[in-house]
């Protein structure tokens, strides 16, 4: 579903976390052609499509972005599948959107804070992280690890 998305874009900035091998909260950032390297996150499923494989067919159909940036923060645990962000990464937040917003401004765009009215655009009350967090099941309902049955 994010492939029109990207063939549509001439730019792109793409926020995740990513398994570099550094020390957790680490960020770093990729750019252009060696950023679908670094998508190649493992997946949970053989079905699920990484955004390695949208950038590769956005590329494969002559529309991928001409320019692309990947804030990618090394996160704390891998495997525990839907889990919020942990304290190192979520501290990264702020830097991050920092310097997505001064790649913007070099891309010519014209970044100004909204205020207060940010909430009501982004529905922020369905993507705050208070509402991810308190919507999780628990652990005995909701295997963290995996598909149990292939554990």
């Amino acid at each position: 579903y994010l492939l029109p998305y990207v063939q549509a874009a001439k730019r792109l900035i793409v926020f995740d976390a990513i398994d570099y091998g550094l020390p957790p909260g680490t960020m770093r950032l990729v750019e252009k052609d060696e950023v679908p390297r670094f998508m190649g996150a493992r997946k949970m499923s053989l079905h699920q499509t990484g955004f390695q494989e949208v950038i590769t067919a956005a590329e494969l159909s002559d529309c991928c972005p001409r320019e692309m940036l990947l804030i990618g923060v090394q996160p704390v645990e891998l495997e525990d599948y839907g889990g919020s962000l942990r304290p190192q990464v979520r501290a990264r937040i702020p830097e991050a959107v920092g310097v997505a917003v001064e790649r913007l401004r070099d891309w010519g765009c014209d970044v100004r804070s909204r205020g207060a009215t940010v909430a009501a655009v982004l529905n922020a009350g369905a993507l705050g992280m208070g509402a991810y967090e308190s919507g999780r099941p628990p652990a005995e309902t909701a295997c963290r690890i995996g598909d149990a049955r292939f554990l």
